[in-house]
């Protein structure tokens, strides 16, 4: 049998995964890429939670968050907080070009979606570096965006935002210092930006500093609006030390 030409690679995800069963990347079980019972039991972000930044708390208390952080988006949202099984998901995601998983996953942030009020002209996955795509070949905000803008009935967009520069890996950082890694981090283009609302996917939101960093970018070239979604949110108490 002759090898698989590298872009018949690039349509299977670069993977094998097409020729067994699926098997859950939250439990390991097989017949599913995520199967129901590992969805049942993700901590579901619900009200009532912080309408800037999406942070569980009481109505009446103020939010720790946005009284440490000035946000650029407008609005940010998480499907699920980043613990457990969604955790052992996103880094399969993250490790293997897993389009199957992602279109599962993003069907879970569709929900999110839905419930919100946001007008959109633009759905733009958070890019990678060029040297990072180039490692892994591949971008897991992509495989969660894609799928997310066709259900959606989005238009996607993932040539207006990018990264200007290499930065540090932000998981080995303190809080403070992410903010300080991002600065200058992305960049904008497109005359469609004009007084355009956008929607920025990625699949995790810790300080908020990446999706902070991409909404400055994109406001400085035109847009109007930038909400945030992502599939998971680390919630202040599960940070690292600040």
């Amino acid at each position: 049998m002759g090898s698989i030409s590298k872009s018949a690679k690039s349509i299977l995800g670069n993977s094998l995964d097409w020729l067994f069963p699926p098997r859950c990347a939250g439990c390991g079980r097989l017949g599913e890429f995520w199967c129901q019972s590992c969805r049942s039991h993700i901590k579901v972000i619900r009200e009532p939670y912080c309408e800037l930044c999406g942070s569980p708390k009481p109505r009446t208390t103020p939010c720790v968050n946005c009284t440490t952080w000035d946000y650029n988006f407008d609005a940010a949202r998480a499907w699920g907080q980043y613990l457990d099984v969604l955790r052992k998901a996103i880094l399969s995601l993250k490790s293997r070009h897993n389009v199957q998983l992602g279109f599962a996953l993003a069907e879970c942030m569709g929900t999110v979606l839905a419930a919100q009020p946001w007008k959109i002209d633009f759905l733009v996955p958070v890019p990678l570096a060029p040297q990072r795509f180039a490692q892994r070949g591949y971008n897991q905000a992509d495989l969660l965006a894609r799928p997310l803008a066709a259900a959606s009935g989005l238009r996607y967009a993932d040539n207006i935002l990018s990264r200007s520069h290499e930065t540090v890996k932000q998981f080995e950082l303190h809080a403070s210092q992410r903010w300080e890694n991002l600065l200058g981090a992305f960049q904008a283009q497109g005359i469609e930006l004009q007084s355009a609302n956008i929607l920025l996917v990625d699949d995790i939101m810790t300080t908020g500093a990446t999706l902070n960093a991409a909404a400055l970018a994109l406001k400085k070239s035109g847009a109007k609006r930038v909400y945030a979604l992502t599939l998971a949110k680390t919630l202040l108490e599960e940070n690292e030390p600040w």
